[in-house]
């Protein structure tokens, strides 16, 4: 669990406990869809602060996110390698690209690359009362 100013920015689930940040996330896949980790956040700085276990991420400057972002890419370039999957490091959306520009390109160019997953987007409720 991370706080910032005792405002929890992201902790550690499991699937018994009851939602209480808005966005949730799997991590550090281990093979046939399932996960390691699960993690609920404030946004997707606190979906990256959780990845990289670093509770000073979210007041950290800019630079020092890059950093950190960038070190967690190299570590993912060397695990795809293992498994023969070249993957790179950028700033655009491709399908082998992790994508270090800001946090929320970079949690989704994680879920591309099978190292993270997040819950399906629901449909947009079409009901006239709900416009």
């Amino acid at each position: 669990m991370a706080a910032s100013q005792e405002r929890l920015m992201y902790r550690r689930i499991n699937s018994s406990i009851p939602r209480e940040l808005p966005f949730r996330m799997l991590f550090q896949p281990v093979g046939d869809g399932r996960f390691l980790r699960a993690v609920e956040a404030d946004g997707f700085r606190g979906l990256v602060a959780a990845v990289i276990d670093e509770p000073s991420y979210e007041s950290s400057d800019p630079e020092t996110r890059l950093v950190h972002r960038l070190r967690l890419a190299d570590d993912l370039i060397l695990l795809g390698a293992a498994d023969g999957r070249v993957l790179t490091v950028g700033d655009q959306d491709d399908p082998n690209v992790i994508n270090v520009a800001s946090d929320e390109p970079f949690v989704r160019s994680l879920v591309r690359i099978g190292f993270a997953s997040l819950p399906p987007v629901p449909p947009l409720d079409a009901s006239p009362g709900r416009r």
